[in-house]
């Protein structure tokens, strides 16, 4: 009976320690512009390439190798012109697991591509994988302007906890390029509401990346 109680009490103070911890962990929230962001036509469509090494702070990679799982949500938009108007967009979202016995990651990667899982073997193959994103198809919401300059703009979440907001992600992941939905205008709004303002966002941290005003050249 000492024995249960004394294990009961153990587990007890391991759990107000992780309650503890996760308290502490303090929000960030940064911005930058990126001018190796990238956009190119591909059919009827666009796609981008960009990098986000920023999201691998210190912090992070020691959350990375807990043995926790961790998640990396990012939503990207293509707006156009002054009123920034979204014509194309993606959300990719990554979950980690290290494996603390076979000291090895595993990766499962949900996307407008598709899902994808992966085994890495060092923090330096996973940053490789998940901080370099390449040729990436966005889902177009309206025809490309001939006329008009094009910003990418990428948010990025870490380990986001919004039960409501991982509900739209999975709507989001069943269907990224909103063809259910008539003209396109409620599924935008439902991806839109995904990443919430910055002083209401449920996650460790947030980025955005924005890129230069980019022209695509005419077809």
């Amino acid at each position: 009976m000492h024995r249960k109680r004394l294990t009961s009490g153990l587990l007890a103070l391991w759990l107000l320690a992780l309650a503890g911890l996760a308290a502490a962990q303090v929000k960030e929230v940064r911005s930058f512009r990126d001018v190796d962001m990238q956009l190119a036509r591909q059919g009827e469509g666009l796609n981008a390439s960009f990098r986000i090494e920023e999201v691998f702070t210190p912090r992070m990679k020691k959350r990375l190798s807990s043995g926790f799982t961790s998640r990396i949500l990012l939503g990207v938009q293509v707006l156009a012109g002054k009123d920034k108007v979204p014509v194309a967009q993606a959300l990719v979202a990554y979950t980690i697991l290290y494996d603390i016995w076979e000291e090895r990651f595993s990766v499962r990667i949900q996307g407008t591509q598709g899902q994808q899982r992966l085994v890495l073997k060092s923090m330096e193959e996973l940053m490789q994988a998940c901080s370099q994103i390449r040729q990436l198809s966005l889902a177009r919401l309206l025809d490309l302007p001939a006329d008009l300059g094009l910003t990418l703009e990428v948010r990025i979440q870490v380990n986001p906890t919004s039960p409501e907001q991982m509900r739209k992600v999975r709507e989001y992941l069943a269907n990224p390029d909103g063809r259910s939905q008539v003209g396109g205008t409620k599924f935008f709004g439902s991806f839109s509401r995904i990443f919430v303002n910055e002083k209401d966002f449920q996650a460790d941290a947030l980025y955005t990346y924005r890129s230069r005003e980019i022209k695509l050249p005419a077809r």
